[in-house]
């Protein structure tokens, strides 16, 4: 049995593995993975917070399997009222990186028919940023809500003066306010 190694990524999704693609298949190494801040689009508007992620790296016949387990808290936007809020996700993760780069020649391999398939780059590092990211977003819920009982956006109607003329035309609006404000 080959020996576990283990490192800690601070704030960085990038790992070198160089050495592990040397290795015979089989051959591990585990990834204690935390991030302050966390982007989950391309604008940088959803972002997740006190991101930790477990992963095993593993030596597989042509790359590295990532698989492992990813919790944190995103902020999201309530859809009854509106209001942004921390919500807790968590999920778990397995992907195939494949290598860009022989390791031993040197060369360009050609790159995988299977478009999720991963690519380690010619540096021989693999990001997990994009991974982690898709994790994360499936790991949401579709409905945000930030607590069961949201009484969701709250209408202020203010009643008309008494022995003021109204507009008749917009009675039945009224009558529906009057009825969701009950």
């Amino acid at each position: 049995m080959t020996p576990q190694h283990r490192k800690a990524l601070i704030n960085d999704t990038v790992v070198n593995v160089a050495q592990l693609l040397k290795e015979p298949v089989g051959a591990t190494r585990l990834v204690d993975l935390r991030l302050d801040q966390f982007p989950l689009d391309e604008e940088g508007g959803a972002r997740a917070h006190d991101v930790e992620a477990e992963i095993r790296l593993t030596r597989v016949e042509g790359g590295v399997l990532a698989d492992g387990q990813l919790r944190g808290l995103a902020e999201l936007e309530c859809v009854r009222c509106l209001e942004l809020f921390d919500a807790p996700f968590a999920g778990e993760f397995d992907a195939e990186y494949r290598p860009s780069i022989d390791i031993r020649t040197g060369l360009p391999l050609p790159r995988p028919e299977d478009e999720e398939t991963f690519v380690i780059d010619h540096n021989h590092e693999l990001d997990l940023g994009e991974l982690l990211r898709q994790v994360a977003l499936v790991a949401l819920p579709m409905q945000p809500i930030c607590r069961e009982d949201c009484p969701g956006v709250v209408a202020e109607v203010a009643p008309e003066p008494a022995g003021e003329a109204s507009d008749d035309r917009l009675a039945v609006l009224r009558r529906l306010l009057e009825d969701e404000a009950r």
